[in-house]
């Protein structure tokens, strides 16, 4: 099943064109098909509904499964992800992906109860040095392995024939500071500062104009010793400032009171996010992978003009190598988060008075339904519990002009619990 084709502007402007993801029999992800022709096999019985979000239909026969390349650009970030399906000249799909920020807090709570624990049973000896996990090689951080396995969850629950995956890797090429060339992007404005080389200044000056102090504002590099005069574009020879003090320094208003600094080679290889050995691995080992310098998506995304954001990035690192504009998405856009399937905590951190310790999740089921579920209420809203009442209802999350909690009689199972939270997000509104 192949999607209808679009004429794309030249501008690259934004596509509405709405897209139902369709598996085969056999589970197997094919091409997605219009919403128009989603209805027609629902209605003749030759589909049914296996996903509500992203909407997914399942085949009820074996297809001969003809797809069409598909590339997956993904823009890796610490706190969110941005992920961008680009097939047959369009987005397929195209998602943020909000990691989870509470592991290391929950890691260190579980430290501090085990250490008092220990406390008060004098006799009980250390055990953290016994742990074989703690010790063996090639260990990742609890967060850090977190992080990496909710994209490759993510990539794995994606509804598309993927063949191809992009990812971008460190921001810049260590190895082109010094000698930074156009070669390697053909998108570059050669009478421009070297993209690398911009990011590497920003990067090693944390991101803060070094003459005022002032951070989140528009930060430009300034040669300490001007091209005109002889000037190189090496890391030593450039200075982060912020767009007023580089004016006031090319009028003469201002003479810097601080040097360039050199040497942080170092200090910018270690920002190398930890993980993505681990990540490149576990996903070639089923598709084709390649890799991106953050610089060669920055310059690829400034000659598009488009806007910083992570799908932006995500769908120049998609088409960076075949240089196709391909517009951006105006459906098919979500928002991925996660959720605990449980936790192991029993009580309370601290007593309550009159109640002594009071036990940790007391409600878990209500009459069949779980945290985490889906459900529609009164027929007409679909919700996920969030909680469970003590009154027995049922608590969702709060949306003006749809019910807050219900009882179990006004609701109906759609879903089981999810631990991959996926919500519909209009791609114009993030902006």
């Amino acid at each position: 099943m192949n999607t209808r084709e679009e004429q794309i502007t030249p501008a690259g402007g934004s596509t509405n064109i709405m897209h139902v993801y369709v598996v085969n029999q056999d589970k197997q992800p094919l091409m997605p098909c219009t919403p128009a022709k989603a209805r027609k096999l629902l209605r003749a019985g030759k589909a049914s509904v296996v996903e509500r979000c992203p909407f997914t239909i399942q085949l009820c026969w074996q297809c001969e499964g003809q797809v069409q390349e598909v590339t997956l650009g993904i823009d890796k970030g610490s706190h969110v992800t941005g992920i961008a399906s680009v097939g047959n000249g369009q987005v397929l799909l195209a998602a943020d992906i909000h990691h989870r920020r509470d592991v290391k807090g929950k890691m260190d709570d579980r430290r501090d109860r085990r250490k008092s624990r220990r406390a008060r049973k004098w006799y009980r000896p250390k055990r953290f040095q016994n742990r074989a996990t703690s010790r063996r090689s090639g260990r990742l951080p609890p967060s850090v392995k977190t992080n990496v396995e909710e994209v490759i969850r993510v990539v794995t629950d994606i509804p598309l024939p993927i063949s191809r995956i992009v990812i971008e890797d460190v921001q810049v090429d260590i190895a082109r500071l010094n000698k930074p060339t156009l070669k390697g992007s053909q998108y570059q404005d050669p009478t421009r500062l070297d993209e690398n080389l911009r990011l590497a200044c920003l990067m090693r000056d944390r991101y803060q104009c070094q003459q005022c102090g002032k951070q989140r504002c528009r930060l430009q590099a300034h040669h300490l010793i001007y091209r005109d005069h002889g000037g190189k574009d090496t890391l030593g020879n450039v200075l982060t400032l912020c767009e007023a003090c580089h004016q006031k320094v090319h009028q003469g208003k201002l003479h810097l009171q601080v040097q360039g600094v050199s040497g942080h080679l170092d200090q910018m290889a270690q920002r190398t996010m930890q993980g993505k050995a681990y990540l490149y691995a576990t996903l070639g080992n089923s598709t084709t992978l390649a890799t991106l310098f953050g610089y060669e998506t920055a310059a690829f995304r400034k000659w598009r003009g488009l806007a910083k954001t992570h799908i932006a990035d995500a769908l120049c690192i998609a088409t960076y190598h075949t240089g196709e504009r391909v517009a951006e998405p105006g459906s098919n856009v979500y928002t991925i988060g996660f959720r605990p399937r449980q936790t192991r905590k029993q009580y309370h951190s601290l007593p309550q008075k009159g109640k002594g310790r009071v036990r940790y999740q007391l409600y878990e089921e209500l009459e069949g339904f779980r945290k985490g579920d889906v459900v529609r209420v009164k027929g007409k809203f679909i919700k996920q519990v969030n909680a469970i009442y003590g009154e027995g209802r049922l608590a969702f999350k709060r949306v003006k002009g749809e019910p807050a909690n219900a009882k179990p009689q006004d609701c109906q199972l759609l879903e089981r619990e999810q631990t991959i939270v996926w919500a519909t997000m209009s791609y114009n509104a993030r902006f």
